[in-house]
């Protein structure tokens, strides 16, 4: 809460990022992590939000604040669409069909100038978010660092204290651990990941739309595969299942990244690298470390 305090606004955009983010990989944790859904499609819901917010906002004139939240359902339903034919799927085929998804929606975007996504540029000028006349523009550093800082709160603790600690949290656990042994317990393994797609999705489409209202432009670039690399590194070096990991991997790779940038494109290598060493040497990632294992009696 103190950080506007001691920080310039350019480690303030960077403690933006780091929230936004957060709020973007906990979804994803919520799906990989802790039901082991292998779902590919995080980042094309992710740009599904960001559009559907900008698009509502601009071409509708809906409050962007409305927007936002409109775009959570937008999501949640975009969700529902990818799912329902994941629920006759399995393991890699679940992969394979969800990253089919984000390979598909850039040729969407670029392909819908008509329907209001602006082709290949994109939309410029999304609007800024207003809350009691309180207007957060691009430059409004300090309002848009509470306002991230909040929603990523919130979201960390919905999904970990409430979702993850409930009977749905543990269905999701057991039907990734022993789906046989749960169904045998009456867990709806259906009606579970329908609900675990929608959840995710919703949250991540928020996540989406803050991004969108930020940095006050979005294009299909968002489903670049730099985009793609940075969030996958950032669960995968966190760990997936074990809370801090996602907020820890977020942390690290979105100031680490920014810290290479003087390398260029190596610095995607040196990112790659991090995983690698990750995975050998910290097989559950950086939350790992914070889980007790039962001592043997």
């Amino acid at each position: 809460a103190l950080a506007p305090f001691v920080g310039s606004d350019y480690f303030l955009h960077i403690l933006i990022l780091c929230f936004i983010w957060t709020i973007v990989v906990a979804a994803w944790d919520l799906s990989i992590g802790y039901a082991g859904i292998f779902n590919f499609a995080q980042l094309a819901l992710f740009a599904i939000g960001s559009y559907a917010s900008a698009m509502m906002s601009m071409n509708l004139g809906i409050p962007p604040i409305w927007a936002v939240l409109l775009a959570g359902a937008v999501t949640a339903l975009a969700g529902l669409l990818v799912a329902l034919p994941c629920l006759r799927l399995k393991g890699e085929y679940v992969a394979l069909f969800t990253f089919s998804v984000h390979l598909a929606l850039p040729t969407l975007l670029e392909k819908g100038r008509g329907f209001g996504t602006g082709g290949a540029t994109g939309l410029l000028g999304v609007p800024p978010i207003e809350i009691l006349g309180v207007v957060f523009r691009t430059n409004n550093k300090l309002g848009w660092y509470y306002l991230s800082l909040c929603v990523a709160a919130i979201t960390v603790w919905v999904i970990y204290y409430y979702i993850a600690s409930v009977k749905w949290g543990r269905a999701f656990v057991a039907l990734r651990d022993a789906e046989g042994f749960a169904r045998s317990l009456g867990v709806d393994d259906q009606k579970a990941k329908l609900v675990l797609f929608m959840i995710s999705a919703a949250i991540t489409g928020v996540g989406g739309a803050l991004y969108a209202h930020y940095i006050a432009v979005i294009t299909p670039r968002v489903l670049g595969n730099e985009f793609f690399l940075l969030v996958m590194v950032m669960l995968s070096l966190g760990g997936m299942g074990v809370f801090p990991g996602a907020v820890l991997g977020v942390f690290i790779i979105t100031i680490g990244n920014e810290a290479l940038r003087e390398f260029g494109q190596y610095r995607l290598l040196i990112l790659g690298l991090l995983v690698v060493l990750a995975a050998v040497w910290l097989p559950r990632g950086l939350g790992g470390l914070f889980k007790r294992t039962p001592k043997a009696r």
